[in-house]
């Protein structure tokens, strides 16, 4: 080889052993891997079928059903109820109109072979009515609960692909010089030996405007904090979001590899709280174990189990919640399972509380404290107003 062509090959050695090693080291910045890890996030993890639902568009769920008109009809069953001899079960018909912030749900009841009457519930902004009408005497209560029960969800309005990151280079080079990193220095360990470092961001209030505007919600008028974890590879092993400024009390966490469980968090007032968990079954296309848990200040533990199965079907998709089993510091309360058929209503509701707005208002207020603090009794109170109360135990 001529003198000349080695020198230039030389030339072109060290410019790529520089360039490799500008590369390396920008891309051990902790922005630098913020930003690999979300475009890995986008480009890889959200376009896999596996993705927490399994080929369901999470987004598209959140605006047609979260954010829009949707009915659920089904089936109920339930048994082994301490105040009532045989199974119950219940024919569903249920609406939900965000526009109109109601929900409207009628349940016919049967008991062993005789038709009960209708046990009804109703929703409005922060409270939860409940009203039998055909049971004996009219019954009724109101409960509030003190949150915002139709939060708007996101409703992405833009594909997350090459051609948007192409479109938002300049803003996302603007927001990772806007926001705070820590790298804390702590770690966790997968089951399979891989080891994350915690990241905490924080995007100041103000910032990152693409990011609301690509969500299709209002920018948050808060700071925005949120935890996660990376492989030495960038690859998201688990997110934490800190949820108390849109719900109080709320986090919710996204664990995995492959994004396979989910956590919520929901801190309550006098020291109480409730757990939410859900995996994904890896051995089926579209099951999910999940388990919710209440943790009362009275010391006592209330859980409820269930496997939930989804199809996609012609018009929805149809819904299964079985071996469902619903326990009391262990001990089994009831347990029951649901099947059902999920549509959007796309010609839009008509007024879900109809001439019964005016009884719905006026219902009695109970505090749901007080009807946990004597369940029973409360449950009994209502039976026994019942035209069914004959089915209950003779010593209840």
């Amino acid at each position: 080889m001529k003198k000349r062509g080695k020198i230039i090959l030389g030339i072109l050695a060290a410019l790529i052993v520089v360039a490799g090693g500008a590369f390396y080291t920008w891309a051990q910045q902790p922005s630098s891997r913020l930003l690999l890890s979300s475009i890995y996030f986008m480009e890889v993890t959200l376009k896999n079928p596996g993705y927490l639902l399994h080929d369901i568009d999470i987004m598209e769920m959140c605006r047609d059903y979260g954010n829009g008109d949707t009915e659920l009809t089904g089936k109920v069953g339930l048994s082994g109820m301490q105040q009532v001899k045989s199974s119950i079960y219940f024919d569903v018909d249920a609406k939900r109109s965000f526009a109109q912030k109601r929900i409207s749900s009628k349940m016919d009841m049967d008991l062993l072979w005789v038709d009960m009457g209708e046990l009804d519930f109703y929703a409005e902004d922060q409270t939860v009515y409940m009203e039998a009408p055909l049971l004996g005497d009219d019954i009724g209560y109101a409960f509030p609960t003190g949150q915002d029960l139709f939060l708007k969800m996101p409703d992405l309005t833009s594909d997350i692909d090459k051609t948007w990151f192409k479109d938002h280079m300049q803003d996302i080079a603007d927001l990772t010089k806007q926001i705070s990193i820590d790298q804390t220095g702590k770690t966790i360990e997968d089951e399979d030996g891989t080891v994350s470092e915690e990241f905490v961001i924080t995007i100041p209030q103000g910032c990152g405007q693409f990011i609301w505007d690509l969500l299709g919600i209002d920018a948050p008028d808060y700071d925005v904090v949120c935890s996660m974890y990376l492989t030495k590879h960038n690859h998201l092993r688990r997110l934490s979001v800190d949820m108390s400024d849109v719900l109080d009390g709320a986090s919710m966490v996204v664990d995995g590899e492959d994004v396979g469980t989910a956590y919520m968090y929901y801190e309550l007032p006098d020291d109480e709280r409730v757990e939410m968990k859900m995996v994904r079954n890896p051995d089926y296309s579209h099951w999910i174990d999940a388990e919710m848990t209440y943790y009362a200040n009275t010391g006592k533990q209330y859980k409820m189990t269930s496997h939930i199965t989804w199809q996609e079907a012609e018009d929805g998709f149809s819904l299964k919640a079985t071996d469902m089993v619903m326990t009391c510091d262990g001990d089994t309360m009831a347990k029951g399972y649901f099947k059902g058929q999920m549509r959007e209503v796309t010609e839009g509701l008509p007024d879900l509380f109809g001439d019964q707005a005016d009884y719905i208002h006026n219902l009695e207020a109970l505090d749901w404290k007080e009807v946990r603090d004597d369940t029973e009794g409360f449950v009994n109170d209502v039976l026994g107003k019942t035209s069914f109360s004959v089915f209950m135990d003779d010593d209840k």
